[in-house]
């Protein structure tokens, strides 16, 4: 029984490795004072003028990884 244990464990802690190499690979937003889906002026450190341009960028950018791009 512990052969099947030792090998969820080993999996298990693969998967976890194999996510945090992908979270670290994620290209990250920066700030740079326009918002990044309208291109609005945005206040110093935002990175959107308003939730409905963070809500649309959010769906289009998972539409494309839906898309596999």
């Amino acid at each position: 029984m512990s052969d099947v244990a030792d090998r969820a464990e080993w999996r298990i802690a693969k998967d976890i490795e194999a996510a945090m190499a992908h979270a670290r690979r994620t290209p990250k937003l920066e700030a740079d004072g326009h918002c990044h889906y309208c291109d609005d002026d945005v206040a110093h450190g935002a990175l959107f003028c308003n939730t409905d341009c963070r809500d649309d960028y959010q769906k289009e950018q998972e539409a494309l990884r839906r898309a596999g791009r």
